[in-house]
């Protein structure tokens, strides 16, 4: 099995990171590489091999959490046996403690998922309360929001049940980062181990959950076919997925390249007196900005909140975090301000910069700018290395085909 994880993840960095890595090594060796949107580290990954060091950004905490694990994380993931005997303990506790409090409501969801009634369960789920819709239980993830985890850990049982994950899962989910969390306070695992457990809680809550293929939406069970989806989905243990997950999920790299990564969480565009403060040398710059009018932070906002676990105050039918992260790189009024200014903080920084851009993104397709000309306004030398063809999410086809074909371009500057 590959180094990586296999959290589902929007964007075309898998395809196109052998290609770029190529690009970087004809690069002098002491540029560190700087990923200013770092994702699931796609293009980290495929440079571990080289001694180059690499410095990650995303302004995702849980992206941030899974750059730890496969590029700084000094201690590989814990065994199964390990994690079974150090967090069965503190998982069964929690699980039963919610067992006991929804005892009714977890045999309503048994008895609606074993029939081939898709209009009961979308009653049911209509009529679930949870800190989206309910004032009792929005107050209560309100006081665990500020005065810190008290009984049971519930926040995806309060807030993502009878959406993205069943009930039981939901149950599941809490129990197991309850169980993570005992274990630090407790000194069973190291921070490295635990962070390796909670990456594994994340792609497995990534798998099993009822959706089209990212977190803006659930899937509702509003005919047959979707209400069979949502039964195969709910069907999957996610204290068994973490398990497994443990199991296939490994570093990039040796553990001494490692050692010399740094990974960061902030915006790209105000992250640079972070960089001159850590004394960043002079280096080659990856950029694969957000390319849509979509505010990606929709599309991950599960995850986000699993990995925070901080009791947002959540919003709509989506059940949104409040405070999402928002860019103008994915406004149409504020993308060319944006890539100018990205332009214009490597540039004085002696940087050399990669850019990633798709036709269909907002800069090429909506403002048909001439990336290479605006590039040569802040660089000397601007070429176009990469250009392939591909097919990029519809994000769950919402605008007609599920995937259309684009062009994905790579420009160097330097």
């Amino acid at each position: 099995m590959p180094a990586g994880t296999k959290i589902r993840y929007m964007g075309n960095k898998v395809a196109l990171a052998k290609d770029v890595a190529t690009l970087i090594s004809d690069i002098e060796a002491s540029r560190p590489l700087v990923d200013l949107f770092g994702g699931m580290c796609s293009v980290a990954g495929a440079v571990s091999n080289s001694a180059r060091q690499v410095w990650i950004n995303d302004a995702q905490h849980y992206a941030s959490l899974a750059a730890h694990c496969l590029l700084r994380s000094q201690d590989l993931p814990p065994s199964r046996d390990r994690v079974v005997s150090v967090l069965s303990p503190a998982y069964r506790k929690n699980l039963n403690t919610l067992g006991r409090r929804f005892k009714q409501d977890l045999a309503t969801e048994r008895r609606i998922l074993s029939r081939d009634s898709f209009s009961a369960y979308q009653q049911a789920q209509v009529e679930w309360k949870h800190v989206g819709n309910d004032e009792v239980l929005a107050a209560e993830a309100a006081k665990l929001r500020t005065q810190g985890q008290a009984g049971p850990h519930r926040l995806a049982t309060l807030t993502f049940s009878w959406g993205y994950f069943g009930l039981r899962q939901s149950i599941e989910i809490d129990s197991v980062r309850a169980a993570i969390d005992a274990s630090i306070g407790l000194g069973l695992l190291t921070s490295d181990e635990a962070a390796w457990c909670r990456l594994a809680l994340l792609q497995t809550c990534s798998r099993v959950a009822s959706t089209p293929g990212h977190f803006a939406q659930f899937l509702t069970g509003a005919n047959a076919q979707s209400f069979a989806r949502i039964r195969s989905a709910r069907r999957r243990s996610v204290w068994d997925g973490v398990l497994d997950d443990l199991e296939i999920l490994e570093p990039f790299g040796t553990k001494r390249w490692r050692k010399r990564n740094r990974v960061l969480t902030g915006d790209a565009l105000s992250i640079w007196p972070i960089l001159d403060c850590a004394n960043l040398p002079p280096a080659v710059f990856y950029a694969d900005p957000p390319y849509s009018k979509e505010q990606y932070s929709r599309f991950y906002h599960v995850l986000e909140t699993l990995e925070l676990y901080d009791y947002p105050e959540a919003t709509g039918t989506g059940r949104y975090r409040s405070g999402r992260f928002t860019t103008p790189l994915a406004q149409k009024s504020g993308v060319l301000r944006a890539v100018q200014r990205l332009c214009c903080e490597i540039a004085a920084r002696d940087g050399v910069l990669l850019l990633s851009y798709p036709s269909s993104g907002l800069l090429t397709r909506s403002l048909d700018v001439d990336i290479q000309a605006l590039l040569g306004e802040y660089f000397q030398d601007v070429s176009l290395p990469i250009s392939m063809l591909s097919k990029h999410s519809t994000l769950g086809a919402r605008h007609g085909e599920a995937r259309c074909d684009v062009t994905e371009y790579v420009w160097l500057a330097k």
